[in-house]
């Protein structure tokens, strides 16, 4: 019986284990989202500004003949 108790708990150790370190790779792999969700948003950013710079730039459209 002591060596049945013996396994339960080797894999209960090891199925700990793995959602530790399942764990570890979700924290890193929500940060890098959140990094790149980040970066995401000021490319956004910078393709709005320049696209209202060339429109600012352009001037008031005129009416074609």
């Amino acid at each position: 019986m002591g060596s049945l108790i013996g396994e339960s708990e080797a894999r209960e150790a090891a199925a700990r284990a793995r959602v530790e370190a399942l764990e570890a790779e979700l924290a890193r792999l929500t940060a890098r989202l959140g990094d790149e969700r980040e970066a995401r948003s000021r490319l956004r950013i910078a393709r709005e500004t320049v696209a209202e710079v060339i429109t600012d730039l352009a001037g008031p459209e005129r009416p074609h003949r």
